[in-house]
């Protein structure tokens, strides 16, 4: 997967989270919290988690993922992550 910018990567990421959450990528900020989010609960987060795996063709540490709570916490974490090439 080549992704060149961090805001490629917001991109995807709010287009993820809107698709599962049914909700216009407009309602993104950066500093949504993520759980508070209309219909987000832990087993749609998690699709979207999952989602973004295959798409990046990465693994997220369980740790990472818990400890990111906005949106913006999630396209930092996912950044690093294929920026990283893990």
């Amino acid at each position: 997967m080549t992704i060149s910018s961090r805001e490629q990567v917001a991109e995807i990421v709010r287009g993820f989270v809107a698709g599962e959450l049914n909700i216009d990528q407009a309602q993104l900020k950066d500093d949504t919290v993520l759980k508070e989010l209309p219909g987000a609960d832990s087993v749609r987060l998690l699709r979207i988690v999952s989602k973004l795996e295959r798409h990046c063709e990465t693994e997220f540490d369980d740790e990472d993922i818990f400890s990111s709570t906005t949106l913006d916490d999630l396209v930092t974490l996912v950044h690093g992550y294929v920026a990283a090439g893990v």
